[in-house]
């Protein structure tokens, strides 16, 4: 099968992430996957694996952007020339383009809905849902359901997939040896980690997070706080950290393509989110490389971690029951390492890879006889 997934850009991110790892499994597997995007970081992991890249002008979140015209244009004249039997968008932009590509040249298309979104009037007069629609979650499957009004014979429920073992098999000691000299994480001393982009609007929980590491200060006075991402919350996060008198113990390190090398350094991941995370990619690829993880009880975080055996949930919205939660981790070892490897084998059991392939190329075969 020819398929071409549509994205925004391959910036390092949950959404580029799993783009390119579904084009490089369905590769895998003998199909010819193509990626059109703006570009970004990881444009060179998915040459590597065979996948080749259409650079198209599509770095907008702007559904009416000049750019999404352009690239349609773009795509509709190379797909005359290199025609596709499948789409496969992944963005809100990228949908619009596959609606108008699969009008203009009577291709089916897929849509992933990476979350839950606001239903504002671009998507509710043209929705760009796609043949058939992936939902990455329950909340996202019950708000297409609901607040969208998907018919249910067009969503397919997936959840989202990692490779177990690559996450299972530790990084170059070396490396991390390094990423720690490089961000000043001193051996010895715990760390506590989070993984994300430090997006506007607060949805990750960044502020709880550090909410709680400061109520640790006295218990846990040689806690470090290490930060994984960029976005442009940094500014806002790092005057907080300053307000909070906690700046020696947190460090912002950017974001990071091989996420296992800062996994290494972690003794605890947190995944403090608010309601609207539809999924968490960076939650199971922690609990894959055998952390033990504290999340906040909410969306979909519920039916990736259970509670005491895969991780600790916790309260939302509650930086000191986010810090009860890793102080609990820290204070005991060995139910923390229990944590981790149950955790890694609920990633094996319900969130792998080989899983989520198999369910897409179900859909696609779907819609491509």
């Amino acid at each position: 099968m020819r398929i071409l997934q549509l994205t925004s850009h391959l910036d390092i991110g949950g959404v580029a992430r799993y783009t390119v790892s579904v084009a490089q499994a369905l590769s895998r597997r003998g199909h010819q996957v193509l990626i059109a995007s703006g570009g970004g970081e990881l444009e060179p992991e998915a040459a590597a694996a065979g996948v080749a890249h259409w650079r198209v002008p599509l770095r907008t979140s702007a559904e009416f952007s000049p750019q999404v015209f352009a690239a349609a244009r773009q795509l509709i004249r190379r797909l005359g020339r290199e025609p596709v039997e499948l789409l496969h968008a992944h963005t809100r932009v990228s949908q619009v383009v596959a609606a108008r590509l699969s009008r203009a040249l009577r291709i089916p298309y897929v849509t992933t809905w990476h979350g839950v979104f606001r239903p504002n009037l671009g998507r509710r007069l043209w929705p760009c849902t796609g043949d058939l629609t992936v939902a990455i979650s329950r909340p996202v499957q019950q708000q297409l359901l609901t607040v969208f009004r998907v018919p249910a014979s067009r969503i397919r429920l997936i959840p989202n997939g990692v490779d177990p073992a690559w996450f299972a098999a530790p990084p170059d000691p070396g490396l991390v040896a390094a990423y720690r000299a490089r961000h000043r994480l001193p051996d010895g001393q715990p760390v506590v980690g989070a993984v994300g982009r430090l997006a506007s609007g607060g949805v990750k929980g960044w502020d709880l997070l550090l909410g709680a590491a400061h109520a640790l200060r006295q218990e846990q006075p040689n806690l470090h706080v290490l930060i994984v991402g960029e976005g442009p919350r940094r500014p806002l996060l790092e005057r907080l950290v300053r307000d909070l008198g906690i700046a020696p113990r947190v460090h912002f390190a950017g974001a990071e393509a091989d996420v296992r090398v800062p996994l290494a350094a972690m003794q605890v991941f947190a995944f403090p989110v608010r309601w609207q995370e539809g999924f968490g990619l960076s939650l199971i690829e922690a609990m894959a490389a055998g952390k033990p993880v504290v999340a906040t009880r909410t969306g979909a975080v519920p039916d990736i971690v259970e509670d005491g055996r895969s991780g600790v949930l916790v309260q939302p919205e509650d930086a000191a029951s986010l810090a009860a939660g890793i102080a609990r981790l820290l204070n005991d070892p060995a139910a923390a390492a229990r944590m981790g490897q149950g955790a890694q084998a609920r990633v094996r059991e319900a969130f792998s890879l080989d899983r989520m392939t198999d369910q897409i190329e179900a859909v696609y075969r779907e819609l491509v006889r």
